[in-house]
């Protein structure tokens, strides 16, 4: 069971890795034009990317080991995030000429710098402040309560279909402020991951949400395509929920045995460095900008921004204090073997 479970976490890994490049790999400009209806939906269609990333770390973390103290598991968990961070702020700072060195360094312990990628390890550093906090409610909760949970923080999701005909309070005043943001995607996953959910009404829901966007245009309900089709929205917590039951079950059907666990520990450095790969290097490439097909261009991108970035991580995972650039290392195996 543990080593199926692995498997199916680490294919899921991989597949986030991929959706999070697949999104960022249309090269903007002159030949992106004529092209909004492709960007928009692969834009959507990868979106659970990020929530797939925190579903996996909820159903691993969720709830943290009695035996480990608050501050030891904290020492773990945070180190693994404070050593990329900041070298990966540095690295986009020194990339994008940052002008105001002096702010931005003393700036990043409290918001992303060098790149707006880097949110997310902000976000997931909140989510493991937070395991030490509710894994005792976690361990006593029932099913039931935890479906409840989860209930109240799809409704929060509802919010900007409710607000078309109902007068909603969705600031920090509301009843439901407490129960929004990325803290339901790790419970999502550690309820997904203990308890079985059946795709024979879940897939029938997530090819429902496929065709929202384009009836937001078509009916002109003019909703924010970033306030009801992105991270943190029903339509996409439905598509994300999907994708992890439905790859959790193919895992299981097929009985995979791929030996994964590497690409999947080097996912982290892939979504640190991919963004340099892409944009500094892949887009100012001769060869690829030449590539008439804005369709295969971008197939191009996304699939050499995923070679190239596996290949930089791999060989960074195998010097010294690796751990501490991409949260991964191959030195200690090695060295053992």
């Amino acid at each position: 069971m543990n080593n199926q479970r692995t498997i199916y976490l680490d294919v899921i890994r991989i597949i986030a890795c991929m959706m999070v490049i697949i999104m960022h790999a249309p090269i903007p400009g002159a030949g992106a034009e004529g092209h909004g209806p492709f960007l928009v939906l692969i834009s959507y269609l990868t979106v659970p990317c990020v929530p797939l990333f925190f579903m996996v770390s909820g159903s691993l973390l969720l709830p943290c080991r009695k035996e480990v103290s608050t501050i030891d598991y904290l020492k773990k968990r945070i180190g693994k995030v404070v050593g990329p961070t900041i070298v990966f702020s540095l690295l986009y700072m020194i990339i994008n000429n940052s002008r105001n060195w002096p702010i931005s360094i003393l700036s990043i312990p409290f918001s992303a710098q060098g790149h707006g990628i880097l949110w997310f390890m902000y976000t997931l550093t909140g989510l493991y402040l937070l395991v030490p906090i509710i894994s005792p409610w976690i361990r006593q909760t029932s099913k039931r309560e935890l479906e409840i949970y989860l209930l109240l923080w799809i409704i929060t999701q509802c919010y900007p279909y409710l607000s078309l005909f109902l007068e909603i309070n969705s600031s920090n005043t509301g009843i439901l402020y407490y129960f929004t943001g990325y803290a339901g995607y790790f419970l999502l996953g550690y309820y997904l991951n203990r308890y079985p959910v059946s795709l024979k009404w879940l897939l029938p829901l997530a090819i429902f949400m496929l065709p929202l966007p384009l009836l937001n245009k078509v009916f002109g309900w003019n909703l924010d395509f970033y306030s009801v089709f992105w991270c943190l929205s029903a339509p996409v917590t439905i598509m994300t929920a999907t994708w992890f039951v439905g790859l959790k079950r193919l895992c299981e059907i097929f009985a995979l045995n791929m030996r994964l666990s590497t690409i999947s520990g080097l996912s982290f450095g892939i979504y640190l460095i991919h963004i340099f790969i892409m944009r500094t290097l892949l887009w100012n490439w001769n060869v690829i900008t030449e590539i008439s097909n804005y369709y295969l261009q971008t197939a191009v991108v996304a699939l050499f921004t995923f070679i190239g970035s596996y290949v930089v991580c791999k060989i960074i995972s195998y010097l010294p204090y690796s751990q501490y650039v991409i949260g991964y290392t191959e030195r200690n195996k090695t060295i053992k073997h």
